[in-house]
């Protein structure tokens, strides 16, 4: 291997060094059919705040229809005011010649969105899937908060009485401190070896290689 190919590789490795980044936003699909949600429940680290949620119907049952309702306050019903309901999913939708549905009204999925502008952020909700026939499916999402944050500087709330809820923002910070310093480690360990590679040899050795030479003439 020849001293421009070592450095090449050197420096490349030191560019591909992972960095964090900020969540981007997903489209998570329930699949609504005869036997039920699939998946039924959505936990874990799968969902995180911007994520959507899109509950898709084929339930091609005859005269089948399917209606899903969130659990927003938590109260283990699904009727409040503040719960969110999909009105009828239909498995398909009549079109006409141009492609735009006959019944405005008719709807093949439910989309839910977790940001700000919904206002629902994080947390767990439950949900039921109801079918025109009577039965009843219930299920559960989890959606998590996005710690991942672009500012760099120390989070200005906080406080000593808040670290037990900030330890996410915190290690996050943490972590994006310790892949710069050793980003910055790396680049200098590379500036270092290309400085020796490329050093020209010593004077003495060259004499060394001199008398090596001659003796063995």
């Amino acid at each position: 291997m020849n001293r421009a190919m070592l450095v090449t590789i050197i420096i490349a490795s030191c560019l591909f060094i992972p960095s964090a980044s900020a969540h981007d936003p997903n489209t998570f699909t329930i699949i609504i059919g005869e036997e039920g949600p699939i998946p039924t429940n959505v936990t874990g680290q799968v969902l995180f705040t911007n994520d959507s949620v899109w509950f898709r119907n084929v339930d091609s049952a005859e005269n089948i229809t399917h209606i899903i309702r969130l659990d927003i306050d938590g109260d283990g019903l699904f009727n409040g005011t503040e719960d969110i309901s999909s009105g009828e999913l239909h498995d398909s939708c009549e079109l006409d010649e141009n492609g735009t549905k006959v019944n405005e009204q008719c709807e093949v999925v439910f989309k839910v969105l977790f940001n700000e502008s919904t206002g629902l952020i994080s947390g767990v909700f439950d949900y039921e899937d109801i079918s025109s026939n009577g039965t009843v499916y219930t299920g559960r999402i989890v959606v998590n908060k996005d710690v991942h944050t672009t500012n760099v500087g120390p989070n200005p709330n906080y406080s000593t009485e808040n670290q037990d809820n900030d330890e996410g923002v915190t290690h996050s910070d943490n972590n994006r401190q310790k892949l710069i310093v050793l980003s910055m480690s790396a680049g200098i360990a590379a500036i270092a070896i290309l400085m020796i590679i490329s050093r020209p040899t010593p004077l003495h050795a060259e004499k060394y290689r001199e008398l090596i030479s001659q003796s063995e003439e």
